[in-house]
């Protein structure tokens, strides 16, 4: 039996693979998309969570089943999918993008979330050795900031507040191609 990490690991690498097989790119955010952009793990996570642009959510899911993956009828499927692959509980939600450059979730109980430009780029970083994408900082900050303003939102927890904190230093920290610039900023918990 695998560890919770080991596991939510494995299932970031098998919906990496699957997916890029498919030609469908998925940010990974939350957790686990803080971690990533930080390179490396920080904490244990709850769930694994990605971005799919709107126009692949059919095709993503089906392919994610077809690889293995459970599909849960727990979420409005205009919003997201949540899934399971053995013991690990991952998702994938989708957005939309606009002329403007920006993104949003237009469907759905947080239509009124909405995502700076730069949110879903093309440059992967590494996770664990692993090459995947992962939701800019300012785009993850951005969600996070809004989120008790949302229409369906809630008050943040003290792991939110925290990861806006660490959003911030990276985001101080990041040159302006969206990489991270000096080296030598602290990114503790």
């Amino acid at each position: 039996m695998e560890d919770k990490t080991g596991g939510q690991l494995r299932v970031i690498r098998e919906v990496v693979a699957v997916l890029e097989a498919g030609d469908i790119p998925a940010w990974l955010f939350g957790g686990w998309g803080l971690d990533a952009r930080i390179g490396r793990i920080t904490r244990e996570h709850g769930d694994v969570e990605f971005w799919v642009e709107r126009i692949h959510a059919e095709r993503s899911k089906a392919l994610l089943v077809e690889a293995g993956a459970t599909a849960l009828p727990t979420q409005p499927p205009e919003e997201a999918c949540e899934f399971t692959s053995g013991e690990v509980s991952f998702s994938t939600a989708y957005f939309d993008r606009w002329p403007d450059g920006t993104f949003s979730q237009p469907l759905g109980r947080f239509s009124d979330w909405l995502f700076p430009p730069g949110s879903f780029g093309e440059e992967p970083v590494t996770l664990d050795g692993t090459p995947v994408l992962a939701m800019s900082v300012s785009g993850m900050l951005a969600m996070k900031e809004q989120f008790p303003r949302l229409r369906n939102g809630r008050p943040w927890r003290q792991k939110d507040i925290t990861d806006m904190a660490i959003l911030r230093r990276l985001a101080s920290a990041e040159t302006t191609d969206g990489r991270l610039g000096a080296a030598d900023v602290r990114y503790g918990m």
